[in-house]
């Protein structure tokens, strides 16, 4: 990884978290992120990232998306973030799962999932259960739940504690 570019995207999401003026000069940073993150079929966007880079960059959006009341955000900008960040959870990474995991409890909390998910509402709850189920079956993987998706800078398990926050139903 490339310090600059990690010391690039801090800069952007403390000035964003400082200088903008709405939530959506916020929201717009963010759509900037999430194209370098998820970059779509029809974009020219090449995916050349390393998996540090991803993690800054989905750690940067998750803050960002943290300073916005959910019932402002865009319904167009968001669709099949879940999905997306449900296939990351598969990643031997234990950062970029640390990052995803942290990504996933906090567009649960905001019970707005129909912005973040290209289900319709019915199917949410089974989209629910199946993120449970990936984090399960992550969790038992190693055997410890202390080592899966335990982030290496803070020993912080994003995956135990995401599992937990779903668990107990407040979504």
């Amino acid at each position: 990884m490339k310090l600059y570019d990690n010391v690039i995207l801090g800069c952007l999401t403390v000035v964003t978290f400082f200088g903008a003026s709405n939530s959506d000069e916020t929201e717009s940073v963010m759509k900037l992120l999430w194209d370098l993150i998820n970059p779509g079929t029809d974009s020219s966007i090449e995916r050349k990232d390393s998996l540090a880079i991803l993690t800054v960059m989905i750690s940067a959006w998750s803050f960002l998306l943290f300073t916005i009341d959910g019932w402002r955000l865009s319904h167009k900008n968001w669709q099949g973030a879940i999905t997306y960040f449900s296939n990351i959870l598969d990643s031997n990474d234990e950062a970029l799962c640390a990052a995803t995991c942290e990504a996933l409890a906090l567009v649960f909390e905001f019970n707005c999932l129909e912005k973040f998910s290209s289900k319709t509402k019915d199917s949410n709850k089974e989209l629910k259960d199946n993120i449970i189920k990936q984090l399960r079956s992550r969790l038992s993987e190693t055997g410890n739940e202390r080592i899966s998706s335990q982030d290496p800078r803070t020993g912080f398990n994003s995956a135990s504690a995401t599992l937990d926050f779903l668990e107990a139903g407040f979504v």
